[in-house]
């Protein structure tokens, strides 16, 4: 071998090198940096901040502020929320989760009541409608006539309408009180809780329908329950658990993993509304009557039409094909939690028509602009709405208030991952967790002369308080 090969290969070989070690003090400085995110972290390095701390560390678009609507010690850790018909909003909250209770042991999760909100959004009265129950996710409250069958009910709301307009169901529903129940769902059923004395607690406990399956994975149960324009109640059925369930006509559901179904709040019947999605954990309708869902593990948003077929790990239609897609990436994220769809007239108009959803593993809440192509939803992705300083904010539930503000349910934790971190890691937190309201403070100049419901500060700064809209009974 020549010198001058010997030069040129010795050339090449020093190039090689440099190139090598230029290569591996990149990925080393990458390691290093992902290291020292803590966003980054399956298990968050950071401390808990008080919640006047973390109110601090959300970003929001001009114009927008963050509430405190409630924290711990008056609420635990919350699941999924509703409003009822007068404003008050029901929280469900955990300390068992994410082991359900051993048996023998009382079980701790509660329903909690918010209402008596002030000017700044916070909850002066905070009630417990029901306790002893294990791991409570979806929840819905109405009101109704105490003491009367459903099917006495039904049968009077068939009867033909007398010479004077008046059924006798009408006359019984004004002449009669009315009580306070909820649907909720607690291990291992759906439940129908009622206050039938008025005292603000629930006294009676009847099982709607059920057992779901749970054992094999309490992140996948049952949650996000809406109420459709049809009368139905409408609800997730979560991963790896199967179930095998029945109304009381006898109407068979099976369902194993992500799919969704509906009921009635009498425990009459079940059905499948959807087949497919991996763990779906939300739900919201549009002001149309449409019904979107948020999943993990597929796409974050999925618009439901009714019967149809949704991917899954590898599980295949039914020969027709998917339902729709409404965009084409995961965020970036493995799991989605909580949406509501923005139909009030609170915040400035290029904030509405959005779909809203959390995203517990980014510590975000994304917001996505639905435009309609044909009979077909697509999501545009638009800036994140809501990112924070501080990785231990999980907004796993999120809803549209009556008074035109979006409220999130913040599972507070160091840790949200179920097979990424051992459910028995002593870093999950058991008992903080934190309710927040997003309201528009803005200018109103910024919008157009009909946004006459957005009002300006009052003259101590603070945001005036927005009565919240008149909704019907059940």
């Amino acid at each position: 071998m020549s010198t001058r090969h010997v030069i040129v290969e010795s050339t090449f070989a020093k190039a090689d090198w440099r190139r090598l070690i230029r290569v591996t003090g990149v990925i080393v400085l990458c390691l290093r940096l992902h290291a020292a995110d803590p966003f980054a972290e399956n298990v968050r390095p950071t401390e808990a901040l008080m919640p006047e701390q973390e109110q601090k560390s959300f970003h929001l678009p001009p114009g927008f502020e963050i509430q405190l609507v409630a924290a711990e010690p008056d609420i635990l850790k919350p699941m999924n929320m509703a409003f009822d018909a007068q404003g008050r909003l029901w929280v469900t909250v955990t300390r068992e989760y994410p082991f359900p209770v051993p048996p023998g042991k009382p079980a701790r999760d509660q329903i909690k009541i918010l209402s008596d909100f002030d000017e700044n959004g916070r909850a002066r009265k905070i009630t417990t409608f029901a306790e002893g129950l294990d791991i409570p996710i979806g929840i819905y409250p109405f009101r109704s006539p105490a003491n009367v069958e459903a099917p006495k009910r039904d049968a009077l709301k068939r009867e033909s309408l007398p010479p004077d307009g008046v059924s006798t169901f009408q006359r019984f529903n004004v002449s009669t009180n009315l009580t306070w129940k909820c649907v909720v769902w607690s291990i291992p059923n759906i439940w129908l809780l009622e206050d039938t004395n008025g005292d603000g607690k629930a006294d009676q406990q009847e099982k709607l329908y059920g057992p779901f399956g749970w054992e094999r994975d309490t992140h996948g149960m049952n949650s996000s329950f809406a109420r459709g324009f049809d009368g139905w109640l409408y609800a997730t059925h979560g991963y790896n658990n199967n179930t095998d369930v029945r109304g009381a006509d006898g109407h068979e559901v099976k369902m194993n993993s992500g799919n969704t179904y509906r009921i009635r709040l009498d425990g009459s019947r079940i059905e499948q509304n959807t087949w497919g999605q991996v763990n779906p954990f939300g739900l919201c309708f549009d002001a149309l009557g449409n019904l979107y869902s948020a999943d993990c593990h597929s796409e974050p948003i999925y618009q439901l039409l009714r019967g149809g077929y949704y991917p899954s790990f590898g599980k295949p239609h039914d020969g027709l094909g998917f339902g729709p897609e409404m965009l084409t990436h995961d965020h970036g994220s493995t799991a989605i939690a909580g949406i509501a769809y923005y139909a009030a007239d609170h915040f400035p108009k290029e904030y509405r028509d959005s779909a809203y959803i959390g995203d517990v593993v980014t510590n975000r809440v994304n917001e996505f602009r639905i435009k309609w192509t044909g009979s077909t939803p697509l999501a545009n992705e638009r800036p994140d709405f809501v990112v924070t300083d501080d990785p231990w904010f999980r907004p796993v539930n999120l809803q549209l208030g009556p008074d035109g503000a979006l409220y999130i349910a913040d599972f507070y934790n160091r840790i949200i991952g179920h097979y990424e971190v051992p459910l028995t890691h002593p870093g999950r937190d058991r008992t903080s967790g934190r309710i927040w309201r997003i309201v528009y403070v803005g200018q109103p100049s910024r919008l157009s002369p009909e946004d006459s419901t957005v009002k300006k500060k009052s003259e101590t700064g603070k945001m005036p308080v927005l009565r919240p809209a008149t909704l019907p009974n059940d």
